[in-house]
């Protein structure tokens, strides 16, 4: 008699340790970020430095700060700085990725990989350190680029090679998916190289330019040790303000500072999520 339910039971007891398997990433993220992004908020309302959890709400700190130039032109700066950053670094990584794909050699393509990833194993305070010695004046390339260093250039070139491998894996990742079938096919049908990889390797690997495009961009509006090491005090990002106005004891306005920083992150993501869709469903 309970024999037809006994499959019915059997499935309901394999889902439950899933998701208790489940369960503490749920937690851990309601605590880590919901929890979190909750009390940086609550202090962003606040006028004064305190440590109770409920306080007054007040919008004081918020009037003061959006009206405030020199906040919108770090704002901008650190905008600016995540696009020129994103292009560049998307630019030399499609290449570095069609290469190690391409690579008939499996230790050449290793070697590669290794080259374009290490600097992932070097402090990134390590490494701008590397390029102040790059950049000084008596430096490798001081005499070329000295008028580099302490300017945006100088902060741009650092980040781009601290991005680099995080721009390579995703469009590395796009391009195995395609078939070698697909470029051969349109190579008997005429179709010049430039061709081949304007109409069938650019669409078809969109989907990873654009999660690197975003990978990057997210990164680096959010970097502060190579803006602040190679930027010497003429390059501000928010992410220098936010640590500024901590070392102030400005609470309020640094919680203001990363509200918006959390804000701008999401609307990017929102953006380049809603492209990613467009152009999957436009390649189907």
């Amino acid at each position: 008699m309970t024999g037809p339910t006994e499959p019915g039971n059997t499935v309901k007891r394999r889902r439950n340790p899933a998701a208790l398997l489940v369960l503490p990433g749920v937690v851990y993220l309601v605590i880590a970020f919901v929890a979190v992004v909750a009390l940086l908020i609550s202090y962003s309302v606040r006028v004064e430095r305190t440590s109770v959890l409920f306080a007054p709400v007040d919008l004081t700190t918020w009037s003061t700060a959006l009206g405030d130039s020199y906040l919108w032109s770090t704002v901008g700066t650190t905008l600016r700085l995540g696009l020129i950053v994103s292009l560049i670094t998307v630019v030399i990584a499609y290449p570095l990725a069609w290469c190690v794909q391409t690579m008939k050699r499996g230790w050449a393509a290793a070697a590669m990989l290794f080259v374009v990833f290490s600097p992932i194993l070097v402090s990134v305070v390590v490494r701008s350190y590397g390029w102040q010695l790059l950049l000084r004046t008596g430096g490798p390339f001081g005499d070329t680029f000295d008028s580099w260093l302490y300017h945006e250039p100088g902060v741009i070139l650092a980040l781009v090679h601290v991005e680099l491998p995080f721009a390579v894996f995703p469009i590395l990742s796009s391009i195995r998916t395609i078939p070698a079938e697909y470029t051969e096919a349109a190579a008997d049908l005429g179709a010049s190289a430039a061709q081949r990889f304007r109409k069938v390797l650019l669409p078809l690997t969109a989907p990873g330019l654009l999660s690197a495009l975003q990978l990057v961009f997210t990164l680096t509006i959010s970097a502060f040790a190579t803006p602040a090491l190679l930027g010497g005090g003429r390059v501000t990002v928010l992410a220098q303000t936010i640590y500024q106005n901590i070392q102030l004891l400005a609470w309020p306005l640094a919680a203001v500072q990363a509200v918006i920083l959390l804000v701008l992150t999401l609307i990017v993501l929102s953006l380049f999520a809603a492209v990613t869709r467009l152009i999957g469903g436009g390649v189907r």
